[in-house]
């Protein structure tokens, strides 16, 4: 019996990438990690995303707004417990809508991405950035992957999610 399986876009754009290696070409794949991914989601962004990127308005706009607020949170450690904080960013941690809604959250760094001639590649928090180049042009992927690692760190800094260094990784 003939199995028949399709690939994800990630391993789409890593068999393509292989494919481009054995033809002569080069590739480069990053790894981006980030830290407290959706912990650091600014509902006021969001929101103003939603709207103005995807049109959210009328009754659904109201909807999200009452589906992202209302959660608090306080820590405790043993008999000592700190004081109830209304929480003002983060998505609910194992929501159905959690991984979506980051994914809204990130579209204009995926344009970045494309912008510098690079294909990203979200599923949730994990994010890949592939690109593929004659090997003339070696220089010009590695200041393109430069470029991009640098402009998607300072776009995550004034969206208030922070790129971690330790967890990135060049390939």
């Amino acid at each position: 019996m003939l199995e028949v399986r399709t690939l994800s876009n990630s391993n789409l754009n890593f068999v393509t990438s292989l494919l481009a290696i054995d033809g002569g070409d080069i590739a480069a794949s990053v790894l981006l990690g980030l830290s407290a991914t959706f912990d650091t989601v600014d509902h006021k962004i969001l929101l103003q995303r939603l709207h103005t990127t995807f049109g959210v308005s009328g009754v659904a706009h109201p909807w999200f707004k009452s589906y992202l607020t209302g959660y608090t949170q306080h820590v405790r450690r043993g008999l000592n417990k700190s004081s109830i904080v209304s929480l003002l960013c983060g998505v609910p941690q194992g929501s159905v809508l959690g991984p979506e809604m980051f994914v809204l959250y990130t579209v204009d760094m995926t344009a970045l991405i494309k912008s510098r001639g690079l294909l990203p590649h979200l599923y949730a928090d994990d994010t890949q950035v592939y690109g593929e180049y004659s090997p003339g042009e070696v220089d010009t992927l590695s200041s393109q992957v430069t470029w991009c690692i640098s402009s998607v760190a300072d776009w995550m800094k004034s969206n208030r999610l922070q790129l971690n260094a330790d967890k990135t990784e060049v390939m």
